[in-house]
């Protein structure tokens, strides 16, 4: 595993579990000491069947200004555990809101988040350590307390939503060293009823499977059962899980990366299975809250889209 030192993460050469993740080094500390400020961890493959990443953010000890502590996140469809070791998080409407000091209660120290079909940001006042894990929504449905369909764009105490024996070993990780080992550890123990997946499957793939385990239930394979199938499982319709899979593809095709000329948004839109560059737009919009041309720009520049950055450099299957 990476090694932690003062102010994030520092690969150790030759780790064989340096591996199963990828690290971005945050605007502030960029030189030869290399200190990671956030890791992608990939599951291991008993894992895989429920995990699909983890997002891991260290900046203790580094020099972030205020308006360097801001987190955005895309629009999801995973829902996600998170667990704050140190540090407070408040959820933020937008930069000008935290800057007029409008800030709600600090987020819970473990955390449950539906899948949100838009954008959400946070930010913090100082030095946070904390852990994101994304499940694959048919499986985390299992042990949930609720229907998924309910926890759509809620951000709710772990206990809300489960209970049990899960629930007390998951409200415990925070008791042991390299948390997402022992979430690992824990869900690897959980019955699926899923197949393991390949490490770093993409929402497209995601999405292809589900839809074909939902056409071969033996419940039946009409049209209007397999969409029931799938909203069950997910907590949304197959077509709002398409948007995802569109803007995945625009991001493979260039949308958002590190380049010295702008992208092509028509090349990207074509290639990405949208019907134009007006569409392509919108969509990206939609799960992003900003147009493309915002998008690229704030990728490489604003340190608060670290997570676009490290979710760019994924390894791909």
């Amino acid at each position: 595993m990476a090694r932690r030192v003062s102010g994030g993460f520092r690969p150790t050469p030759g780790d064989p579990c340096w591996g199963g993740c990828s690290a971005y080094r945050t605007e502030a500390t960029r030189g030869p000491s290399r200190v990671m400020s956030a890791r992608l961890h990939r599951p291991s493959a008993p894992a895989s069947a429920w995990i699909y990443m983890a997002i891991e953010r260290d900046t203790r000890g580094l020099p972030l200004a205020d308006e360097q502590r801001f987190n955005f996140y895309p629009a999801t469809p995973f829902p996600s555990i998170s667990w704050i070791f140190e540090g407070e998080l408040h959820l933020a409407a937008d930069r000008p809101a935290v800057a007029q000091g409008r800030l709600g209660r600090p987020l819970l120290r473990v955390v449950f988040a539906g899948p949100h079909r838009r954008p959400v940001a946070s930010w913090s006042p100082g030095a946070v350590h904390a852990l994101t894990v994304s499940f694959y929504p048919e499986t985390l449905g299992r042990v949930l307390d609720i229907p998924l369909e309910r926890c759509l764009d809620v951000i709710l105490p772990l206990e809300a939503v489960m209970s049990g024996a899960a629930l007390t070993c998951l409200l415990n990780i925070e008791r042991g060293p390299e948390p997402f080992s022992r979430v690992q550890s824990i869900v690897s123990s959980w019955p699926s009823g899923r197949p393991v997946e390949p490490s770093g499957v993409d929402i497209r793939a995601w999405l292809s499977m589900i839809c074909a385990r939902a056409a071969s239930s033996p419940d039946g394979e009409g049209a209007r059962q397999v969409q029931r199938r799938i909203k069950g499982w997910t907590g949304q319709s197959r077509r709002d899980l398409q948007l995802y899979e569109r803007v995945e593809a625009a991001a493979l095709h260039g949308l958002a990366g590190e380049r010295e000329t702008a992208p092509d948004l028509a090349a990207a839109a074509i290639d990405a299975g949208f019907s134009d560059q007006s569409h392509l737009g919108r969509e990206v919009r939609r799960v992003t809250g900003l147009s493309p041309r915002r998008l690229e720009t704030s990728v490489r520049n604003d340190e608060g889209f670290w997570l676009y950055r490290l979710l760019k450099g994924r390894p791909r299957p």
